[in-house]
């Protein structure tokens, strides 16, 4: 298979198992994460599977790292068919005033003008070769947040207006744009947001969230790699992977 997918968040989690699926099916992969370590474990096992991939250490919400990992990309395979824009955190629970600007401006950094550059650097090089798909990692909480979750909200709510807009913009350019929207996953993103959790949190959250089954992110990236491919039927809308919790 010639076609390349980026993707950003490879390290762990989503975009860890995203690309190992993608590795067993002939995808050229170019693995993007600031964790250095756990990025070249997922390129080495990408490998093992007999893709061929490179990583490209990177902080998204820095232009000249994100330049870098796009011109990486074009260096190594010519080209960018699909664009996994799918790199974020999360920031402890709190209500919306007891944040601190330090805080604030880290999650916008990163949820959504990492995920902005990641789309302003890529896009160009799709245009230049016929097209191509991304695919954006929103969240359940583009729908509904999550208690004590507003900020990290607020975030998946830009990334998901961004998605719409492209699919509104550039379908006639062969650009096409697909949320996946999960809910509760079993990876490690919430870890840095449990610092804060307290009974008063749980409840909070428990009493204004629906039933949900939480996911793998090997189960998740199978919705990951169907929106991947079928961006042109999808483009513009979000695809609800939030195991009942938002019917929608």
């Amino acid at each position: 298979m010639d076609q390349v997918v980026v993707i950003t968040g490879a390290a762990t989690g989503l975009g860890r198992a995203t690309a190992l699926k993608l590795a067993t099916q002939g995808y050229k992969l170019v693995l993007v994460d600031f964790n250095e370590k756990d990025g070249l474990q997922t390129t080495e096992d990408s490998k093992s599977k007999g893709a061929e991939a490179i990583f490209v250490k990177a902080d998204v919400s820095n232009e000249e790292d994100v330049k870098n990992y796009v011109n990486k990309a074009v260096e190594s395979f010519g080209k960018i068919d699909y664009f996994i824009n799918n790199a974020g955190i999360m920031i402890p629970f709190r209500l919306i005033h007891e944040y601190e600007i330090n805080e604030y401006d880290r999650i916008m950094n990163i949820n959504v003008k990492g995920a902005f550059l990641g789309i302003k650097y890529v896009i160009p090089v799709m245009l230049e070769n016929g097209g191509g798909t991304i695919v954006n990692t929103v969240s359940s909480n583009s729908f509904k947040p999550t208690a004590y979750n507003g900020i990290y909200s607020a975030t998946k709510h830009a990334l998901a207006g961004m998605t719409k807009s492209i699919g509104q913009d550039y379908q006639t350019k062969n650009i096409f744009a697909v949320g996946v929207a999960p809910n509760t996953m079993k990876t490690n993103i919430s870890a840095s947001a449990a610092v804060t959790f307290t009974d008063e949190v749980g409840a909070a959250i428990h009493a204004s969230t629906g039933p949900n089954i939480p996911a793998t992110a090997e189960e998740v990236a199978e919705a990951v790699t169907f929106a991947m491919t079928n961006g042109k039927l999808l483009t513009g809308s979000i695809v609800n992977c939030a195991g009942g919790q938002i019917y929608n």
